[in-house]
């Protein structure tokens, strides 16, 4: 065992060593390997961008106020000297330390900040019912919670949505190199070239098991917005340029972020991850997060026995938020119906 994918994990298959075909086909493969043309791209676009008129902002950063994103902006004004707009999606179950932090850092960093906040109920009903069984395909649940990827859905639509209305060039996300493939497309993109009617039918069956059409919006762009020009581009810089856990929690730290005390070990932003994490669990008998956690390891920035830790979470802290958490939706979607 190398990773810490399980037996359980779809399509996985192993070795007479015990090792799996994931961290066979790694085997000698470069950190951080994206190519020069990719890292040449990502400064051209950055050069560009910041000589655009008609915008206040170079890039726009979606911020959680984790770990990630935090040292997100403060790289990229160090690095490149952007302009940043900070715009996070409050889904009304985050750590109220990460709101601490948030405040702290971009206070610190003279930073411009916007919070969108949807309202509450049609959250809940999103949340509640992301956790359905096969809501989504199974070859997204192979990468992260139901909860999680609705979410990280309407996350990166608020972004854009914000990006278009403002004629920001480009969006940033803080995606650690353990949540992607890391083919060269998901690095540097931009996301209007979908076909509306295919990217509708992956959110249809949660859609109409709510009942509401009017939640594609939270979840997708309107036609008319994927056919703007010119379209933000998505980024996901750190696969391009390293990533240093170590690194990146000393130089937080030093900002004032503080890490919260209300959340599982895989989050240090919010508390609705570990009911995301029990559901999956539940139906897909493996964590929705050993995928993340192998590819950290195999690229040398955990070691294998941190990312037990993290799964296996051996205080049970998980299971236990996942309690107050489902307990705390199912009362607010009880409350919304008695109104």
């Amino acid at each position: 065992m190398r990773c810490i994918l399980p037996e359980t994990f779809p399509e996985i298959h192993f070795d007479s060593e015990g090792v799996c075909h994931y961290c066979q086909e790694a085997e000698g493969q470069i950190l951080f390997s994206a190519g020069e043309h990719i890292q040449e791209k990502l400064e051209n676009i950055i050069q560009v961008s910041k000589a655009l008129e008609g915008s206040s902002y170079d890039a726009l950063v979606a911020y959680s106020g984790g770990k990630d994103s935090t040292y997100l902006i403060k790289l990229l004004q160090e690095r490149y000297q952007l302009s940043i707009l900070a715009v996070t999606f409050d889904n009304g179950f985050m750590s109220e330390t990460s709101f601490q932090n948030m405040r702290t850092v971009l206070n610190t960093l003279n930073v411009d900040h916007l919070i969108v906040k949807p309202g509450q109920g049609s959250l809940n009903q999103m949340f509640a019912e992301s956790c359905v069984p096969h809501i989504y395909p199974d070859h997204l649940t192979k990468f992260g919670s139901g909860i999680c990827i609705s979410c990280i859905r309407m996350v990166s639509t608020m972004a854009l949505r914000v990006a278009i209305e403002k004629h920001i060039p480009m969006v940033m996300l803080g995606n650690s190199p353990g949540q992607l493939i890391q083919s060269e497309s998901e690095l540097i993109y931009q996301d209007n070239k979908i076909p509306f009617g295919l990217r509708k039918n992956l959110f249809k069956p949660l859609v109409e098991q709510i009942g509401n059409d009017s939640l594609y919006d939270l979840l997708m762009l309107t036609p008319a917005e994927y056919k703007t020009k010119p379209f933000p581009y998505v980024i996901n810089i750190f696969p391009i340029i390293g990533y240093d856990e170590n690194v990146i929690y000393q130089e937080i730290r030093a900002l004032g972020w503080r890490k919260p005390t209300d959340v599982d070990p895989n989050s240090t932003n919010c508390k609705l991850n570990s009911l995301g994490i029990k559901k999956h669990c539940e139906t897909y008998h493996f964590h929705p997060y050993d995928f993340e956690m192998s590819m950290l390891v195999r690229q040398g920035i955990i070691s294998r026995e941190e990312a037990l830790q993290r799964v296996q979470d051996p205080d049970r802290k998980s299971d236990e938020l996942a309690a107050e958490v489902e307990e705390a939706l199912a009362d607010l979607l009880q409350k919304s119906v008695q109104r």
